[in-house]
């Protein structure tokens, strides 16, 4: 029981690291230039999280053909969230005006959260392995995450989603993290080592999936910005340089 209250504490720090970037976007009125620069550093982080620290020890230890399949599963079941939010919006912009005359991106947002709660599995994964392995994966995910959280609220304010729903939003970006992280240690701490990385295979090819159909595509929403391959360039170095450091 002691070491639960210890793993909920861990998650408990990410996700009030990575909520921090919510009231910061509520609180200042950034340009889109600033907000797509972000999105495109986020995109490069996720990328470097998949290709660094989630599918290599996946494909080494879990079962090679099993785990790429899951991969290839994970993208398709992103396209078809994406299809069923684009056609929920289709619907909806029937019988009323959107917003400011911008559709809201739910698949975006939705696959934002999705990639939080796999971020939180990944962290309660490492606490089975140990507690100081589950901070040292809590402090190193924050890093990303909180970035990310200020891109997502004020992306959604940029939308023109109402106040109260982005609260909400910001809210579920702790809940999704901590109950990722208390899912993947409760459930998975006694599963065999195999099937937890044909898992972690299934996260990764819906997140970078999430990366290549929802962020980068939001991110240049307006055309693409200067610089944004430099952006998603230093994404990927950061979160590398990070990630060694770490071990």
């Amino acid at each position: 029981m002691n070491e639960f209250v210890l793993v909920v504490g861990i998650s408990a720090l990410a996700a009030g690291l990575t909520f921090l970037g919510a009231p910061l976007a509520e609180r200042f009125d950034v340009p889109y230039r600033l907000v797509s620069g972000a999105l495109q550093f986020a995109a490069g982080i996720i990328t470097a999280l998949v290709a660094i620290t989630l599918m290599p020890p996946a494909i080494r230890s879990g079962p090679y053909v099993l785990a790429v399949f899951a991969f290839f599963v994970g993208g398709v079941l992103y396209v078809a969230l994406e299809h069923y939010t684009k056609r929920m919006q289709a619907e909806r912009a029937a019988g009323e005006d959107a917003i400011g005359g911008e559709e809201i991106s739910l698949g975006l947002f939705i696959g934002i959260l999705v990639d939080l709660f796999v971020d939180g599995v990944v962290i309660g994964i490492g606490s089975t392995l140990s507690l100081l392995t589950g901070l040292v994966m809590a402090l190193g995910m924050a890093l990303s995450t909180a970035p990310l959280a200020f891109v997502t609220i004020a992306t959604a304010k940029r939308q023109g989603m109402l106040a109260k729903h982005r609260r909400l939003l910001g809210r579920m970006f702790i809940v999704v993290l901590m109950a990722g992280a208390l899912l993947g240690y409760l459930v998975l701490q006694n599963q065999p080592l195999e099937l937890r990385m044909v898992l972690v295979s299934l996260a990764s090819g819906f997140l970078i999936t999430t990366v290549v159909e929802g962020i980068i595509p939001e991110a240049n929403r307006e055309g693409e910005p200067g610089l944004a391959g430099v952006l998603y360039i230093a994404g990927l170095s950061l979160y590398a340089l990070m990630s060694l450091a770490l071990k």
